[in-house]
């Protein structure tokens, strides 16, 4: 008798070994009459566990997605769930009924990472242990298999196609299906490809992933917006599966998988968690320690400079910050437009500025701004000045200018009201470039250009308003912009305070 079919039935060997010869024997038929029906139909064993079983249960949104660690039952859980589909309803068993959707037939695609190592070795292995025999074509794993097509056939009509992440875009054209499961990430362009076969049946996707690709587009279009509660159930659920989750594991050998892992891999491999793998540009910044209460209104005195980076492709992003006179720098509001006119963002910077009652004491703009356009012979720049928006250029010296933020940041001397939730997300997604350890250009430090329009405006007001030099040594090298800097903060300290006690409140009120 099978050693794991005793171990998967939980079946005490010391217990068996206590029964009398009769009593074993007895045993023994019942055991083998068992194995041969789970050999059969090996659903009969499949036991999911507490997330799997979520996982499977209804109701059943266009997108699932089962973030996991390595070994957290993902793969399994796919997998058993599209030869549950798949196979005639008779034969599933009556525990996993309520987790059937699909009648057969039933056509789904398995977007893998390779075609070498991923296919055989960890998918075709699945189907291999838990489809039941009787449902393939040919009753077998071999005849059911078509190799040139990659195609895993069953007797009812069913199929389930096998494809790789790295084939060319147009090989993932073809038919109508009802389920495609991507096995680890995908690419973005297979992705919407594949999206466009599920249209027929209304079908559905289902990511089965750890997250080893860094803060990437699933990310951004998935797990963010369910951090953030903005995620519609009724269109995606996601189910995040640590290691610690599949009871089946042993501690000793997680243990030892885990060993020497950084950090940031640990929370990957163990808590399917998504991790900048390669490098935030900004870990000094603490949503606990930098995000403060936005203020029903400004302090009397304070300085106010508005930065704007302007975009109709992508985003527009404005930023207003406050200077107060002990050189703190509170980013107190934003605005943030996709694909806008810009005589719609003047609109609304002046709707910003009644609603504080401003006039901010500069308006700093992207310095790309005053590039001319070839076919209307005018800039954006002298756009904005048309509709009353008078701006001057920033400075473009993007490391010098994020040395400058980091710098504040580090002496608690720049803070995020909490609404700004464009600038909030920016802060904990920006990232450098991870390059190529093999190429010349691998010591090249360079920002990852997305997702930082708000951050790039904030950047501009920071670089017009830099960190005040200490006093220690302010004075015997001072420079003339070092000068009017302490000029400026000297007429700040000299003006009412009233209204600035009444927004700091005490210590500790700029942390959320």
């Amino acid at each position: 008798m099978d050693e794991k079919f005793l171990k998967k039935l939980r079946v005490d060997p010391e217990q068996l070994a206590r029964l009398t010869p009769a009593e074993y024997a007895e045993v023994q038929q019942e055991l083998l009459a068992l194995e041969r029906l789970h050999r059969e139909n090996p659903l009969l064993g499949y036991e999911p566990h507490d997330k799997q079983v979520v996982f499977h249960s209804p109701p059943f949104p266009r997108s699932r997605l089962f973030l996991g660690g390595n070994r957290s039952g993902k793969t399994t859980a796919s997998m058993v769930d599209t030869i549950l589909q798949a196979c005639d309803r008779d034969v599933v068993p009556q525990h996993l009924q309520q987790y059937k959707r699909w009648e057969p037939p039933f056509y789904a695609r398995v977007v893998i990472p390779d075609l070498t190592r991923s296919l055989e070795g960890v998918t075709l292995q699945k189907f291999r242990e838990w489809c039941p025999r009787g449902q393939l074509k040919g009753k077998s794993m071999d005849r059911a298999w078509d190799k040139v097509q990659l195609m895993l056939r069953f007797a009812n009509g069913s199929w389930v196609q096998f494809m790789s992440n790295d084939q060319d875009l147009d090989k993932f054209g073809g038919a109508a299906l009802h389920r495609v499961i991507f096995d680890e990430e995908p690419r973005q362009d297979i992705r919407r490809e594949c999206l466009m076969r599920l249209i027929d049946y209304g079908g559905e996707e289902l990511f089965s992933m750890t997250p080893l690709a860094g803060m990437s587009w699933v990310y951004d279009e998935f797990f963010e917006p369910w951090e953030s509660g903005k995620l519609n159930p009724q269109m995606a659920t996601i189910l995040l599966v640590d290691m610690d989750d599949n009871p089946h594991l042993n501690e000793e050998a997680k243990e030892f998988a885990l060993e020497g892992l950084s950090h940031e891999e640990r929370q990957a491999r163990k808590s399917g968690r998504f991790v900048a793998f390669a490098g935030l540009i900004y870990p000094e910044f603490r949503e606990q320690h930098h995000v403060c209460p936005q203020p029903s209104e400004l302090p009397h005195g304070v300085e106010v400079f508005c930065g704007i980076d302007p975009g109709y492709r992508h985003l527009c992003a404005v930023v207003y910050a406050f200077l107060d006179q002990d050189d703190r720098m509170v980013v107190f509001d934003e605005i943030c437009l996709p694909q806008t006119r810009i005589s719609e963002i003047c609109k609304q910077i002046k709707v910003h500025n009644a609603r504080w009652g401003v006039v901010p004491n500069f308006y700093v703009i992207d310095p790309a701004a005053r590039n001319k356009n070839n076919q209307t012979g005018r800039s954006d720049q002298q756009e904005f000045a048309d509709y009353g928006v008078y701006t001057i250029p920033g400075q473009n010296a993007v490391t010098a200018g994020i040395n400058h933020v980091k710098e504040r940041l580090a002496a608690d001397k720049l803070f995020v009201a909490a609404p700004c939730q464009e600038l909030r997300s920016e802060f904990r997604k920006y990232r450098w470039v991870k390059e190529n350890p093999r190429t010349e250009q691998a010591a090249t430090e360079k920002p990852v250009k997305k997702d930082d329009h708000a951050l790039d405006a904030l950047r501009y007001v920071v670089m017009q308003r830099p960190l005040a030099p200490a006093k220690a040594r302010q004075r015997p090298s001072e420079s003339r912009k070092d000068w009017m800097l302490r000029k400026s903060l000297e007429r700040l300290r000299g003006r009412d305070r009233g209204g600035l006690e009444d927004f700091h409140g005490g210590p500790g009120v700029f942390r959320a």
